[in-house]
């Protein structure tokens, strides 16, 4: 039997239990239920044979899934505001370090000033004895470290400079060594015991004494003054 005998068949016998209103049922013991799946059945059976039957259903184009890649972060820009700037002014280290000038420290009349000069090393100071006062020798070992300056008035009048009397400590050191407290010899033109009068206009010149290593002062990097006097203090790189 050939499939469309078969669908033949089938039709006729759904037919044939569905005439319930012409004549004798011809399969009196069917139910409704079973009337309707054996319909059912030849309906899908007809479709399946059905030559020119084509499903309408189309397979739709499935998206391309790609992996969900997190982006990477851009790059954080600073904050306005926050960025370098060429025009930002730069603290000075020394006017923090030093909240008092020298002079202050020294307790210097208004007009006078320290200026440093330079620096020499030798044996003895001074080379020649004048007006009956004595040198100061170096130990042996040692060298004697003379740091020189001027004491300038630049005042209309004649001032009474007193560092004698003033208790200022002056410290010295060398190649960023420990500062070692400068020598008092009793020499006149001693910065740390100078007394004197300055006429107007003019200048003195004053040392500043210190004892160093032969090795040290063979290889002089650098030199500092620190000038103390009660809560008041000032320090100055002169190498």
């Amino acid at each position: 039997m050939n499939k469309k005998n078969i669908v033949a068949v089938l039709t006729a016998a759904v037919l044939s239990v569905g005439l319930t209103g012409c004549g004798k049922n011809a399969i009196p013991d069917m139910t409704d239920e079973q009337v309707k799946m054996i319909s059912e059945y030849v309906a899908v059976t007809m479709m399946k044979y059905d030559a020119n039957h084509r499903s309408r259903l189309v397979d739709l184009p499935q998206e391309d899934k790609k992996p969900n890649v997190p982006s990477e972060p851009s790059a954080t820009e600073p904050p306005s505001g926050m960025g370098p700037v060429d025009d930002t002014p730069v603290k000075d280290p020394a006017a923090t370090e030093n909240p008092y000038t020298m002079e202050e420290v020294l307790g210097l009349p208004d007009g006078v000033t320290l200026a440093y000069t330079g620096h020499r090393l030798c044996d003895v100071y001074p080379d020649a004895v004048e007006n009956g006062f004595f040198s100061l020798s170096a130990a042996k070992g040692k060298k004697l470290l003379v740091l020189s300056f001027t004491i300038n008035n630049a005042s209309d009048q004649e001032q009474r400079i007193d560092l004698l009397t003033s208790g200022t400590a002056f410290r010295v050191a060398v190649n960023e060594g420990r500062s070692k407290r400068a020598l008092s010899s009793g020499l006149p033109e001693e910065l740390t015991t100078y007394s004197g009068m300055i006429p107007a206009n003019s200048g003195v010149e004053a040392v500043v004494l210190l004892e160093v290593d032969e090795e040290t002062a063979s290889n002089m990097q650098s030199i500092s003054l620190n000038v103390k006097n009660g809560e008041k203090s000032y320090t100055e790189q002169l190498l």
